[in-house]
């Protein structure tokens, strides 16, 4: 998973970094100030969130979630490197029809499950804007925060639950996308892993919308 990650990681880079340099000529072409225009001192995005749980975060739901949001604020200092916050929360559920539950040693249960995990990760970020003067921007990026855990399990009327925060790191990497020439608006994606102290390891994909200030 990890030579996967990496692989993907390092062909976002490449491929975002040549459409970039394209598409920051041809906008050049049409408008001769957009030069003058290229660096970013704000970016705010809005991003639909997925993921799918790695490591012992696996053992108790392994589906893929499509159920979530992100939001990020970054402050350019120069016009590479910038620093901001990142928040989100992600959903997670899977529906067992009938399995044996044991709540303790002395009870079984054999009914449906119903289980399901939620996360709410917050982080500052430190940003670095690899190719500042082209179109389409690359972007690698370093977190540093908390994540809340949280899973529980319904069994009939039977419900159990248990909640933790850890200590969060999250790399990532992405880029962005404006919509036309001048646009401040424009497409944000990006991935990366979510690592914890409470036990969860995930990695995650953001799409979505941006609006960038000068």
């Amino acid at each position: 998973m990890k030579k996967i990650f990496c692989i993907a990681l390092l062909a976002l880079l490449s491929v975002g970094a040549s459409f970039g340099q394209t598409q920051n000529d041809e906008f050049a072409d049409y408008n001769p100030n957009f030069k003058a225009r290229q660096s970013y001192e704000q970016i705010y995005s809005f991003n639909w969130q997925s993921y799918l749980p790695l490591g012992s975060s696996n053992d108790y739901i392994s589906r893929y979630s499509l159920e979530g949001f992100n939001f990020n604020f970054t402050y350019f200092v120069t016009s590479n490197i910038g620093v901001g916050v990142d928040f989100g929360w992600s959903y997670n559920k899977k529906f067992v029809p009938r399995e044996i539950y044991r709540p303790d040693e002395n009870t079984a249960v054999a009914a449906a499950i119903n289980k399901y995990t939620d996360i709410f990760p917050i982080k500052a970020q430190f940003k670095y804007m690899i190719n500042p003067k082209d179109a389409v921007k690359v972007y690698a990026s370093a977190g540093l925060g908390a994540l809340r855990y949280g899973e529980e399990t319904h069994v009939q009327d039977l419900s159990i639950g248990q909640h933790s925060w850890g200590f969060l790191m999250s790399p990532e990497v992405g880029m962005i996308v404006p919509f036309g020439k001048d646009s401040i608006w424009g497409l944000n994606a990006n991935a990366g892993l979510n690592w914890a102290t409470n036990n969860f390891f995930n990695l995650y994909f953001n799409l979505g919308l941006y609006i960038g200030i000068y």
